[in-house]
């Protein structure tokens, strides 16, 4: 890359050529381009051949305009390729009905999600380009879970929106800047007459700013710290201001911990009852267009299962009091659970793996879903064992 005024990048150019010809290579003039470039005077040239001016160029994988680095741009570059990787994924096995709901989450954080993080470090985006971004991650996650309930999906598999992965690339990046050699060119560029402004744009990022001033670089875990802090304080303040509009209702069910996979992904237990707790969660046993099979004549939703003629009432009464009003029976049983096997089943497990089962039959009453022959066993073998007399 070459910056100057059109005689000097000529004469660089003139530099180039010759140096290439001493050495012998070439450089392909068909794969450079000139921005910036003045409207009257000769058209810069290289071997001869007129380089093209061009309003857009793709330089190491990031898109550059007039003004420099063009941030959104960035999604428009990577996401088709990003889906179509996706498709693939989801081609061998990274769907509901293939890997595991948290194995998948996994999968796209490891092999699609840097496809479109690649150059956001170094990005000044705005909050509607945030948004963007944010929708090419609803739409990828909605791939692997087969639907549009990913925002419960990303929060049980703590999957951050992009405007936090956003801030913590710059955050990370300008940290690190900070402390670079003096010879590095981030800190020459910063002695330059004009020195390039991005660094003055990231470093008024929110999470940057919430770092605690200090002469030495942060240690890893502490940054980690304060960055999980700064998502769940995000997290929390979201969720409260959803209670008083009334939004984001299966999500505010949920645990609110936003550094931990939800139990239910990693608890022991057969397929089909971790499919009904991970599909519970994402709210697909309710349908606002069809009445139940109770013969009551409402329709299937939460609030109605609880009154449910066709449900055995002895499974709500083994439900654990719920901690609070408005909460459901079923996601207080599920918040209840233990985060490791070792602790051990509750005593309503079983209970609610059974509930679960016939929540699922009145959902779909044409299919011929087989029972669980012993509901919550597969967990038995991982509780402690009492202590010998």
């Amino acid at each position: 890359a070459f910056f100057g005024s059109h005689s000097q990048v000529q004469e660089m150019l003139n530099l180039a050529a010759s140096h290439s010809q001493e050495l012998g290579y070439r450089w392909s003039p068909s794969k450079c381009a000139i921005l910036n470039a003045p409207s009257s005077g000769t058209p810069l040239s290289l071997y001869g051949s007129i380089l093209p001016t061009v309003d857009e160029f793709v330089y190491l994988g990031v898109p550059f305009r007039s003004s420099g680095l063009y941030g959104p741009g960035i999604l428009a570059l990577r996401k088709a390729s990003a889906v179509k990787t996706m498709a693939l994924l989801v081609s061998v096995g990274a769907h509901r009905n293939g890997f595991s709901l948290l194995l998948s989450s996994r999968l796209y954080t490891c092999f699609i999600r840097p496809k479109i993080e690649y150059g956001l470090a170094i990005s000044n985006l705005s909050g509607a380009d945030l948004k963007h971004f944010d929708d090419a991650q609803n739409k990828l996650v909605s791939m692997f879970i087969g639907g549009s309930w990913f925002n419960v999906a990303k929060h049980i598999t703590c999957l951050p929106p992009m405007k936090h992965r956003y801030n913590t690339l710059v955050t990370r990046f300008v940290n690190r800047a900070k402390y670079l050699p003096e010879d590095s060119l981030v800190v020459l560029l910063q002695t330059l007459p004009r020195p390039p402004r991005l660094i003055g744009f990231l470093q008024k990022n929110p999470l940057y700013r919430s770092l605690p001033r200090s002469s030495e670089p942060l240690p890893d875990v502490v940054l980690r710290g304060i960055i999980r802090q700064f998502l769940q304080t995000e997290f929390d303040n979201a969720m409260a201001k959803a209670v008083t509009t009334g939004h984001h209702v299966l999500v505010r069910a949920c645990r609110p911990c936003t550094s931990k996979p939800d139990p239910i992904l990693t608890l022991p237990m057969q397929r089909s009852a971790r499919s009904r707790l991970v599909r519970w969660r994402l709210g697909r046993f309710a349908n606002l267009r069809e009445e139940c099979p109770c013969l009551s004549g409402e329709f299937i939703t939460r609030s109605h299962y609880i009154t449910c003629r066709a449900i055995d009432p002895a499974l709500w009464d083994a439900m654990p009091v719920s901690p609070r009003p408005g909460v459901h029976p079923i996601d207080a049983a599920i918040n209840g659970l233990p985060e490791k096997a070792t602790h051990g089943p509750p005593p309503y497990w079983s209970a609610l793996l059974q509930l679960l089962y016939a929540i699922d039959c009145l959902r779909h009453p044409a299919a011929r879903i087989p029972p669980d022959p012993d509901p919550g066993n597969r967990w038995l073998p991982h509780a402690p064992r009492p202590a010998p007399r």
